[in-house]
């Protein structure tokens, strides 16, 4: 197992071998714990890579889509 990572969207703990989503930008990869997280960094990357953005799952910066929600 890798080094756990933090998913800049949601600040979850996230294996890089297993991330279900990954990105590129500006030559470093990010992980992702889900497709929605991904969608909503590669929308606005600059808000999400910002000092001041501070990840909140149970707050108002949710990403589009959960991962739950890709099954139904």
């Amino acid at each position: 197992m890798a080094e756990m990572v933090k998913d800049v969207v949601c600040g979850m703990d996230v294996d890089p071998e297993s991330a279900p989503a990954q990105t590129e930008h500006e030559g470093k990869t990010y992980y992702f714990c889900a497709p929605g997280c991904k969608t909503d960094f590669d929308g606005n990357p600059q808000k999400y890579l910002s000092p001041d953005y501070v990840p909140d799952a149970m707050g108002e910066e949710q990403p589009a889509k959960r991962w739950w929600e890709f099954w139904k």
